[in-house]
């Protein structure tokens, strides 16, 4: 009896089982929308509260505080890229003919 065999089979069926759990657990388009724009506003306040926190002498690290800055910026811009892109994609559609 080959005990590798066994071995290789029981690995085989833990990863049946977590593909099993990745279909099941697929979000809407509704719940990545709204999990996107609330990391959108985490980043926008955590960078907020830093400059508040540097402005009252609670931190000294300007660095920090230029990151968190830089990260909201940038997540920004995203989010701002992402609609025009969908509202570009949506017109489109709409100038189709049928």
């Amino acid at each position: 009896m080959d005990v590798a065999n066994i071995e290789s089979q029981s690995d085989f069926s833990q990863l049946t089982e977590v593909e099993s759990e990745n279909h099941s657990s697929h979000k809407s388009f509704t719940d990545l929308l709204s999990s996107s724009i609330n990391q959108v506003n985490n980043l926008q306040h955590n960078a907020n509260q830093a400059k508040e926190d540097f402005a009252l002498g609670k931190t000294q690290d300007i660095h920090e505080v230029m990151i968190s800055s830089q990260k909201a910026s940038v997540s920004i811009d995203a989010a701002a890229t992402i609609t025009n892109k969908a509202v570009e994609a949506y017109e489109e559609i709409m100038r189709m003919q049928v």
